[in-house]
């Protein structure tokens, strides 16, 4: 009698804490034809030894090569499959039931590539997120989204989020064979023949003159 009501009092902090408990990934930019580690993080209050989720990746974007962070236990396992719908479930365990360290930071890496023309705003989901303590108490999560965007904005050069004269010099100095830091190829493309020149220059000033 005692260790069912022990069990359903853990039971109860479990959820509770569930409440507040996240899985998640942050909102990040990516350039078209551009790879880069992105994390799936986990805020929590119990301790966790597995869980399980379904991630959405939208058009444009792919993801591969997942991997536990140093949060895992030594016998942790990552698997990942293919489902139905297109949608990649992750299931993580632990054979001995140990939990994962720490209280927050990354628990998932991947690596999420943009194909050549990804230009738009696009949305990582995670859905069917589940998560359960070593005495096997079950703790679902609420759906997350990730918003992803992709950074090109043509004439700023050098990245500061706005068009003027400042990527101009910018854009000369590169021309020049100056090393520019930070300097935004994609951005000061803006006669669409690969090629950084004066042309691009001459663009970059219309851009500015017609505000």
């Amino acid at each position: 009698m005692k260790k069912s009501i022990i069990f359903a009092v853990m039971a109860l902090v479990a959820l509770c804490a569930a409440a507040t408990d996240r899985f998640y990934i942050e909102d990040f930019s990516i350039a078209a034809g551009e790879t880069k580690q992105v994390s799936i993080l986990l805020d929590n209050e119990v301790a966790y030894s597995a869980f399980q989720c379904d991630l959405y990746m939208p058009d444009g974007l792919t993801a591969t090569n997942f991997a536990l962070t140093n949060r895992k236990n030594s016998n942790h396992t990552l698997s990942v499959s293919t489902l139905p719908d297109g949608g990649q479930r992750l299931l993580s365990y632990s054979l001995r039931l140990k939990s994962y360290s720490g209280n927050s930071g990354a628990l998932v890496t991947m690596d999420v590539t943009a194909n050549e023309n990804f230009n738009g705003t696009a949305v990582i989901t995670l859905r069917n997120i589940v998560f359960t303590t070593e005495d096997g108490v079950e703790a679902t999560f609420a759906d997350e989204e990730c918003t992803v965007t992709n950074p090109v904005q043509p004439g700023d050069v050098n990245g500061d989020g706005f068009v003027n004269v400042g990527d101009v010099t910018a854009l000369i100095s590169k021309i020049l064979g100056n090393d520019i830091e930070p300097f935004y190829p994609a951005n000061a493309e803006l006669t669409g023949d690969e090629n950084l020149n004066v042309a691009d220059v001459t663009a970059l000033i219309k851009i500015i003159l017609n505000n």
